[in-house]
């Protein structure tokens, strides 16, 4: 990829913002909207409805669903946001979420890091974790408390990935949208051959961040991804991760472990995790 390209990526124009209207979900709707009134994108606001049609808590459910959509929905007209608020039927919010998405052809999914349903594994709830397993968009995870980054954005490199130019546009876009510094990490082995690798990878990205008018510097580590991703986001202050998918091998999938999930559990900050063609849409 030609580092011009990158100018002529626009930003994610399809967004869909899964929200419970509980306390979990305020930092989704936060993100969500400022994120939408920065890129003029197109805000669709989901509430999945998980009660048996026709019982008393579904009458409930639904009033409850009504009330928050105009809320959200308020907010967004201040805000001149284009919007359409959705409530879906469904048995389990992962597929509810992700049928959304196929729907509406979403490129960015915005969920919780935990809602009010399911299990929470790694502080992670079950629909999030089955989401990000899936990996069929891009899925930004905000914790509850979380506003909107303002410090810097971390750009994790994939060690196998020697291009990384997907997660790269995103976080750049992101950066520069948000005018804020951009650190990229790539986490490396310790030999002469990948730290050259390693070397040439970041400062390709490095420059091409530069070009765009965002002040960035790359940062090369060794030792376990997540650990060291987590030390350096509190060292350069970020508030906002930007990665891609993390390969999992045989032993995770045989034990269900996904250290990416395990990650975002961990993380002060929102994780935003990049799936899909950059050119239909970085962000």
């Amino acid at each position: 990829m030609n580092d011009n390209d990158i100018a002529v990526v626009e930003p994610c124009k399809v967004i869909l913002l899964a929200t419970d209207g509980s306390e979990f979900s305020a930092g989704v709707e936060r993100v969500g909207m400022e994120l939408a009134a920065q890129n003029r994108s197109h805000l669709h606001v989901l509430r999945l409805l998980l009660a048996e049609p026709g019982t008393d808590a579904a009458i409930v459910e639904e009033q409850d669903a009504t009330m928050s959509l105009e809320g959200i929905a308020t907010l967004c007209q201040e805000r001149g946001i284009d919007h359409t608020p959705m409530t879906r039927p469904c048995d389990d919010p992962a597929q509810g979420i992700l049928a959304a998405a196929r729907e509406i052809q979403g490129q960015l999914i915005i969920i919780g890091r935990r809602g009010r349903r399911g299990l929470a594994k790694h502080n992670v709830g079950d629909a999030t974790t089955k989401i990000l397993n899936k990996q069929e968009c891009s899925v930004l995870v905000v914790p509850r408390l979380f506003s909107f980054w303002s410090s810097g954005v971390l750009l994790v490199i994939d060690p196998e990935d020697t291009e990384g130019d997907r997660a790269a546009l995103a976080a750049i876009q992101l950066a520069k949208g948000a005018n804020i510094p951009l650190t990229i990490l790539l986490v490396a082995e310790k030999n002469d051959e990948a730290d050259r690798d390693a070397n040439q990878t970041v400062n390709r990205l490095v420059a091409m961040a530069q070009l765009q008018g965002v002040e960035a510097e790359g940062c090369i580590q060794p030792g376990d991804i997540d650990d060291v991703t987590l030390e350096v986001a509190r060292q350069r202050s970020a508030d906002l991760i930007v990665c891609e998918p993390q390969d999992r091998s045989m032993l995770d999938r045989l034990f269900n472990i996904n250290k990416l999930v395990q990650l975002i559990g961990k993380a002060h900050c929102p994780v935003l995790v990049i799936q899909g063609t950059p050119k239909t849409g970085a962000v």
